[in-house]
């Protein structure tokens, strides 16, 4: 069973979003972002009331929102899951690309370092990285900054032996510029980009309205053992951030299709 951050899980009461809506983006924010992983046991709805500090007919309504979207299932005597459709995935993207373009967006906008932490992955962050539940890994967040407004909040994990090669003083580059310059063979990375809605916390920090549109990018980045070296969840204002990508016309005797430039 996972444990939310206590700073994941606030509630604010003088804000005009009814609570049971608060509590329903905070957890569609940790289903959609992988903290509860698909078909992963949530936890009962007296430990989401302890956690929150809300009543239990505000879960119930939380909770129900989130079964009418389809993101969650219950099984009567078994509990409550998420439910196994709630993200989806694309092609793996190209490295050098990849790279170049978020070093170009880390020289076109400045960053503010929030925290760099070990702690213990939790089951979901070290399936994804492959470690050993518990074992240390390096998390980090920063606000990613476009002409001194808010853009994006971002939170990486890495494993803390990949971690030790990285080079303290370029805190604020992006982390995956950090693991190139550290030498760490990068082989390829699987990325998604899907949309969500504000949680308090996230509004706070992006100076946005709660439940306002975010666009949700996640990335798992592998080196060339196939190793996963950093799981990386960015969420954008969708005001501000776009993915735009070129597409050619291709025909093969008598096959077309349109495919990325």
């Amino acid at each position: 069973m996972n444990k939310m951050d206590p700073v994941s899980r606030s509630v604010d009461e003088t804000l005009a979003i009814p609570l049971y809506h608060q509590v329903y983006l905070i957890l569609r924010e940790h289903i959609r972002s992988g903290v509860y992983a698909a078909t992963a046991a949530l936890p009962s709805e007296a430990a989401l009331c302890e956690d929150f500090s809300v009543s239990r007919i505000t879960v119930k309504r939380a909770m129900r929102e989130l079964a009418t979207e389809g993101l969650i299932v219950r099984h009567r005597g078994k509990g409550t899951f998420v439910a196994e459709s709630g993200t989806t995935s694309t092609q793996p993207d190209a490295l050098e690309d990849l790279v170049q373009n978020v070093q170009a967006i880390g020289e076109s906008t400045d960053v503010l370092h929030l925290a760099s932490d070990l702690i213990e992955a939790n089951p979901d962050i070290a399936a994804k990285l492959v470690v050993g539940s518990g074992q240390k890994v390096l998390k980090s967040n920063h606000l990613r900054l476009s002409d001194g407004e808010p853009l994006a909040v971002i939170v990486t994990y890495v494993p803390e032996d990949v971690a030790d090669k990285l080079d303290p003083e370029t805190v604020q580059q992006p982390m995956l510029v950090r693991l190139s310059d550290a030498g760490i063979a990068l082989d390829r990375a699987d990325q998604d980009v899907t949309a969500t809605l504000a949680e308090p916390t996230i509004a706070v920090q992006l100076g946005i309205e709660v439940g306002s549109p975010l666009l949700r990018l996640t990335r798992l980045v592998f080196d060339d053992t196939e190793r996963p070296v950093e799981w990386l969840t960015a969420l954008y204002r969708a005001d501000r951030y776009a993915v735009r990508t070129a597409l050619t016309h291709e025909t093969i005797g008598q096959v077309s299709g349109w495919h990325p430039a």
